[in-house]
């Protein structure tokens, strides 16, 4: 069987029916490490507010397989959000999706692209390490600082370590524009 290439585009914007799928199902993978969701679904989510959002996806023969949910902060890039399909996962599309955004981010002339994940792990810190970010102690900007307090109250900090993570666009390797999987 032929193995049909992986597109990697943007999107209109956030289709709570369609992504909001996606990150349910790839969510699951926390309970199954946690042994419940990390945070409180009720909590307030992330300090979205007066960033422009930009959202990424994979798509394969017209399914979307997963989707990069990005927010323009000041001179940052901050990857909010990463989720592919959990029949899907291990299969490159996250790593694509991340190369992606760093080159979409180059092209802007983002500064840097940040993030937000748990240090411990496997499919977090350690794979965003394997796409060009590195883990920084200090908070890059004021919004970080906020995300540490939302974060907070969502219950995040009490299920491990969480980090700040940063990649300079111009350091990383460029995106494909699209992948075979």
């Amino acid at each position: 069987m032929r193995a049909v290439p992986v597109e990697i585009r943007a999107a209109a914007g956030f289709d709570p029916a369609l992504h909001g799928e996606i990150e349910a199902a790839a969510d699951e993978l926390f309970r199954g490490h946690f042994g419940v969701l990390p945070w409180d679904e009720n909590a307030a989510g992330p300090a979205e507010d007066g960033h422009r959002e930009r959202l990424i996806e994979a798509v394969e023969d017209g399914k979307v397989l997963g989707f990069a949910r990005l927010l323009e902060v000041g001179e940052f890039l901050h990857l909010e959000q990463l989720s592919v399909r959990p029949d899907r996962a291990r299969r490159g599309i996250g790593a694509a999706l991340v190369a992606a955004v760093l080159t979409d981010a180059a092209a802007r002339g983002v500064r840097a692209v940040t993030l937000r994940t748990f240090a411990d792990v496997p499919w977090n810190a350690p794979f965003y390490e394997r796409c060009g970010f590195r883990t920084v102690t200090d908070a890059p900007s004021r919004f970080h600082t906020e995300l540490v307090h939302t974060e907070a109250r969502m219950g995040l900090l009490e299920h491990g370590e969480r980090v700040h993570m940063i990649a300079t666009p111009a350091d990383t390797p460029a995106a494909p524009s699209s992948r075979r999987t």
